[in-house]
């Protein structure tokens, strides 16, 4: 065998399945928990986890399934997956309003990093460019008390029925 047919053999060989691997994009939301003190670390007697993923159309009503919901610490998001994709994130369990909610779309195919959650203005939709550390994106936010510690239930696909998304 020639060196061009070896060549063209391996470039098809692995050029195929490359294709096909890159051709889905995951899509999924990740909860990272910063923690405040290294004491936090251990809560009763356990290891508390940083990451916490939940994938797309996996709809979680109580996060205190969640390993590490009792540990004490920030919330930051982090939320993979092709444009529009949509996920609400409530600090109530149940997708409860009362607590407060964040709702995050995606509008380019970049990762998407919220690191502080209450640093959006309360009931108003925000349109955010892309730059060197996030993708794009519109979130809403409406406020809740301790909002950024206490996610309690995570919905995807919804936009809660008291906003509107502006034109």
């Amino acid at each position: 065998m020639n060196i061009k047919a070896a060549w063209v053999l391996m470039i098809v060989a692995v050029g195929f399945p490359a294709v096909n691997w890159a051709g889905e994009t995951k899509t999924e939301l990740v909860l990272l928990k910063e923690f405040q003190n290294p004491e936090a670390l251990f809560y009763k007697g356990r290891h508390c986890k940083e990451a916490f993923t939940i994938k797309k159309g996996r709809d979680f009503p109580d996060l205190r399934k969640m390993r590490n919901y009792f540990c004490e610490g920030e919330y930051s998001i982090i939320l993979d997956g092709p444009p529009g994709t949509t996920v609400t994130v409530y600090g109530q369990f149940y997708f409860g309003e009362n607590h407060g909610y964040l709702t995050l779309t995606k509008t380019d195919h970049r990762r998407v990093w919220l690191w502080d959650l209450e640093d959006f203005p309360d009931g108003k939709w925000v349109v955010a460019d892309a730059n060197k550390d996030t993708g794009a994106y519109e979130v809403y936010y409406h406020a809740g008390s301790d909002f950024r510690m206490r996610l309690g239930s995570v919905k995807w696909n919804e936009i809660p029925c008291l906003v509107s998304i502006p034109k």
